[in-house]
């Protein structure tokens, strides 16, 4: 059977980013026709790597319709792949010549990430003391500290974090979101190591929160590479959810967030998350998106508490608002347009 041939193609889940797919779908077909554009969105079960083809949905300009093409050179990834098979799907794409894939993951682990940042001063200020969980380090941090949290090293789900906070006669109470459990200080090793169920968590030192009513006070920060390739914000948004059980979350420019935290400098937020990202295309290649989530101390100082890459929720996703949206994917399609050319270019010369 022949197959038509496409300039870059998008990898979503089909399942968890309906909402995505539906406007990529009205979104790149407006963006195909300005820029002269073919390409596919296609899911990692429609991925046939021995014929090298794809089967899905085909966008040229007003054209949009079901069919089979050779998979393309330029591919940007959205979905976070969990299953073996489609995680090793996903490791042997992007070991073929001649294709570039940008985000081949979407989840890291914690662990390494912050290790990595650790080792750079001028991050210092933004990290809190971090360390694999094990009861040894529990011991540690428990004779050190009077707040600790404890979060996942990686998850397929948004993190919820753990706050084991020290009261009167060295007893503890443990927080998951609102509810909290009252823990013998003999008892809190031994307790933790059940609820974890020999998952891996990472420790951090607490802090006392500034909160936005009742709850910690959370931002979102979603970075992309812009059509060049360099790091910018396409938003900031105000949201609970790690520290706590209810999920609230909309955009706010970061202008609009410092009059939440008044004393931030709007500029650090961003300036930092930039040189974040940075710092990581020396360990971590291909990257396009990043999204950071930070927390604030009583004195409005931001700490970095979790990394991930393209927006996996699609509840958090539909909570943007429509311009960010629409950046969103602008965003992840010139950047691919521009390697293509830079490709095409370098070809030429």
């Amino acid at each position: 059977m022949q197959s038509d041939t496409v300039d870059f193609g998008f990898i979503y889940h089909e399942k968890k980013q309906e909402q995505l797919y539906n406007m990529m779908i009205e979104q790149f077909s407006h963006l195909s026709k300005t820029k002269n554009i073919k390409l596919v969105l296609f899911t990692l079960d429609h991925l046939d790597l021995e014929e090298l083809v794809v089967t899905g949905t085909l966008i040229t300009g007003d054209q949009i319709s079901q069919g089979r093409c050779k998979v393309p050179a330029y591919i940007y990834n959205f979905a976070l792949h969990s299953t073996a098979d489609k995680i090793d799907k996903m490791r042997n794409l992007r070991k073929m010549e001649a294709i570039t894939v940008i985000n081949p993951v979407n989840r890291f682990i914690q662990g390494i990430i912050f290790e990595m940042l650790t080792s750079c001063p001028s991050f210092q200020p933004y990290l809190l003391p971090s360390t694999s969980f094990t009861p040894s380090t529990l011991s540690d941090y428990a004779h050190k500290y009077d707040t600790f949290f404890l979060l996942p090293d990686h998850s397929f789900h948004p993190p919820k974090a753990v706050v084991i906070k020290k009261i009167h006669n060295n007893d503890y109470m443990i927080y998951i979101g609102q509810n909290g459990q009252l823990r013998k200080k003999d008892d809190i090793v031994s307790y933790i190591k059940k609820m974890i169920n020999k998952k891996k968590y990472l420790l951090f030192k607490g802090i006392e929160f500034l909160r936005m009513g009742n709850d910690p006070l959370e931002t979102k920060i979603f970075l992309q590479r812009s059509e060049k390739g360099e790091w910018s914000i396409t938003d900031l948004a105000v949201k609970k959810g790690i520290f706590s059980r209810k999920e609230l979350s909309h955009s706010k420019s970061i202008g609009a967030i410092c009059d939440l935290i008044s004393q931030v400098n709007e500029d650090q937020l961003s300036d930092v998350s930039i040189q974040i990202c940075r710092f990581l295309d020396y360990y971590i290649p291909f990257i396009g998106s990043y999204t950071f989530d930070f927390i604030f101390d009583e004195n409005n100082c931001p700490y970095l508490i979790h990394v991930s890459g393209f927006e996996q929720d699609q509840t958090f996703f539909q909570l943007l608002d429509v311009d960010t949206q629409l950046r969103l994917l602008n965003n992840t399609f010139h950047y691919l347009y521009n390697l293509m050319n830079n490709y095409v270019t370098k070809r030429v010369q």
